[in-house]
This record gives C-alpha cells, structure tokens and sequence, in this order.
C-alpha cells in the first residue's frame, strides 16, 4: 500500500513518465528521419521515473539509464533543418497536471473538505482526466508536426511527366 508520504515522489514519477510518452509521441512521426530519438526519450525517461520513485536504491541504476539514454541522444541528434515539435505545452501540462494531482491527493485549499475516503477516489479521477488533456495535447503537438515534416520534405516540383505515346 502507498502512503500519502511518498505522494511527491509517485506524482513527480508520474509527471517524469507523462512527459516522456508525451515527447514520444509528439516525436513519433519523425522515426524515419530520427531514429535515435525513440529509444533515447525510453531509456530516459524510465531512468528519471526511477531517480524519482526510489533515489537511494534503484535510483541509482535509474541514473545510468538516464546517462545512457543522454549519450543515444546525444550522438544521434536529428539535422538541424529538421523540424522540431511544440514541446512547451506539453510540460508544462504534465507539471501543471502533476500539480493537479496532488493537490487533490493531499487536499489542497478547497479540496481538503473533501473527505478522507472520497478523496482517493477523487485523485483517481483527476488523473484520468489529467491524463487525457496531456494525451489531447501531445497528439495535437504530433499532428502539427506530422505536417511540419510533410511541407519540409515534399518533393519539389518539377515539369509535368510527358504524355505516352499513341
């Protein structure tokens, strides 16, 4: 059973795992011209996930992922003519959904009238939709910058192919 003592480390765990799925997926349709950017965005992510739930013991193997996953990023940077994706809003979404969280969890201001019992289940439908508005807007960040990378890379135009022959 979690305790309420360990809710800032589980919500800055959380919060370090939303950014990183939502990273993955706002990077996700650069793969073909990014191939790097997949694995380092896991090892790094699942590395900080750990420094942050456990810092004495497993965090310390979490910290090496987190190395690992630094150099992969590092020596496979993409080209800089390739276009980036809005990551902005989508940490800031992930801390302010972190925030969210545990404010409900700990009974923050409004939400401390909330009883004891009701108020795990309340944090467990904030997460929910916590959850959803990250995921909302990191699929907006993936969609914009599908298209980015389609008007970067579309093939430039050439004269019209001649007509066959008869």
């Amino acid at each position: 059973m979690l305790s309420a003592d360990d809710a800032y480390q589980i919500v800055a765990a959380g919060v370090v795992v939303l950014v990183g799925l939502c990273l993955t997926i706002a990077w996700a349709p650069a793969r073909g011209h990014y191939p790097g950017g997949l694995p380092s965005r896991a090892f790094v992510t699942v590395g900080l996930m750990t420094v942050f739930w456990d810092p004495g013991g497993l965090g310390i193997v979490g910290a090496v992922l987190t190395a690992m996953g630094v150099a992969i990023w590092w020596c496979g940077r993409p080209e800089p003519e390739l276009p980036r994706p809005r990551r902005a809003g989508l940490v800031v979404a992930a801390v302010a959904s972190g925030i969210i969280v545990l404010a409900t969890d700990l009974g923050w201001g409004a939400l401390g009238r909330i009883p004891d019992d009701a108020r795990a289940l309340a944090t467990v439908v904030v997460i929910g939709v916590v959850l959803l508005g990250t995921l909302a807007i990191a699929d907006r960040a993936r969609v914009t910058y599908r298209d980015a990378l389609r008007r970067r890379f579309r093939p430039v135009p050439g004269p019209p192919p001649p007509p066959p022959p008869l």
